[in-house]
């Protein structure tokens, strides 16, 4: 039996309603329950995290900056992935690190990559290094062979009874100053000092050494840095490379010049050799990733960040792409490179 309240009204009307809401409050606090559980174990599984390494190269160079700017603009746009930046002697040891590292990229030289790849020269004892792939070109660098204003080194021969900086023991540029030197047959008959950057430029302004020679982008902050200490000259290495041959027994470098105002008027421009620059990565790292990589730093977005790190991201047009070719494109390399129309040789179609 059912009261009526002070106002006249039924209970059974409040019981009613107190039943309704107990009941809808139910129905919604089940809801949110299974969309919390959702939201915790997910209709689509959380992305797994994937760690992944990058060599670089020596500190103030080219290969450190371009690692760096692709480790940001990858990890920005794609959370679960993190890449460490890591610091190498330069092309030749990037070649071998990478090789050997399922999880790693690496910034080398065309040459490092192609020499690597076929176990030719310094990669000869060691063997093949068939797990690298080729991922994209990041620029192209200039062989910058520079001296003192001052300086009694003229032309390349000069360097005989010299002291050379000639790049980390272990890079591609060191290795670009031995292959010249011995066609040229003056190999031994000086002294190169394996410094590499800003060590290198350092020991040239500090008397340590008659020149340094470094295969770089332009302009190069460690350069620039020189200029405003010092004045100096940079010799052509273009003139010497076509007398001995040395683009015929090597390639994969090209002949060019070194860009006008490069250094603000403080460095006139030199015939030169010139070297494409490329990003390699294990056979192993995801198709998924490498693809991703480079639909990120060819966006418009991404194309911009680089150019903030290195103004030589210019190179990286769709059309300059294929200079990279040299070896077998990773598979998520060539799904990229395929999209966008370019024709593939059959020397770099994937072999996995």
């Amino acid at each position: 039996m059912f009261t009526k309240d002070k106002f006249g009204h039924h209970n059974l009307l409040y019981i009613s309603i107190s039943v309704a809401l107990a009941a809808l409050l139910a129905f919604y606090g089940c809801s949110d329950k299974q969309s919390s559980e959702k939201a915790a174990t997910g209709d689509a599984a959380p992305q797994k995290k994937e760690w992944l390494s990058i060599m670089g190269g020596v500190i103030g160079g080219s290969f450190s900056q371009f690692a760096g700017g692709v480790s940001q603009v990858l990890t920005h746009q794609e959370s679960h992935i993190k890449i460490s930046v890591e610091a190498s002697a330069g092309s030749i040891e990037n070649t071998r690190r990478v090789n050997d590292d399922p999880e790693a990229l690496g910034v080398v030289f065309a040459s490092e990559s192609y020499l690597g790849y076929h176990g030719q020269e310094i990669f000869e004892e060691e063997g093949p290094k068939t797990n690298i792939r080729m991922v994209t070109l990041l620029f192209i660098a200039y062989d910058q062979f520079s001296t003192l204003a001052n300086s009694d080194v003229h032309q390349f021969e000069d360097i005989v009874g010299k002291k050379i900086a000639s790049g980390a023991s272990g890079s591609g540029t060191a290795q670009t100053l031995e292959r010249l030197s011995k066609l040229a047959g003056i190999w031994g008959e000086f002294t190169p000092i394996y410094k590499g950057g800003t060590a290198a430029a350092e020991a040239l302004q500090d008397g340590q050494v008659e020149a340094f020679q470094w295969l770089v982008s332009v302009p190069n902050s460690a350069v620039i840095q020189l200029t405003t200490i010092k004045s100096i000259r940079m010799i052509d290495l273009d003139t010497p490379a076509k007398k001995y041959g040395f683009y015929e027994k090597y390639p994969f470098y090209l002949s060019g010049s070194l860009p006008e105002g490069a250094y603000e008027g403080k460095v006139e421009p030199v015939k030169t050799i010139v070297m494409p620059t490329v990003l390699i990565c294990n056979k192993a790292v995801s198709e998924e990733t490498i693809y991703a990589l480079l639909k990120h730093v060819y966006s418009q977005e991404g194309h911009q960040s680089m150019l903030q790190t290195n103004q030589a991201a210019a190179d990286m047009t769709i059309e300059n792409g294929p200079k990279a070719f040299v070896i077998p494109l990773h598979r998520g390399a060539y799904k990229f490179w395929s999209e966008q129309g370019v024709e593939i040789p059959a020397h770099a179609m994937p072999v996995d």
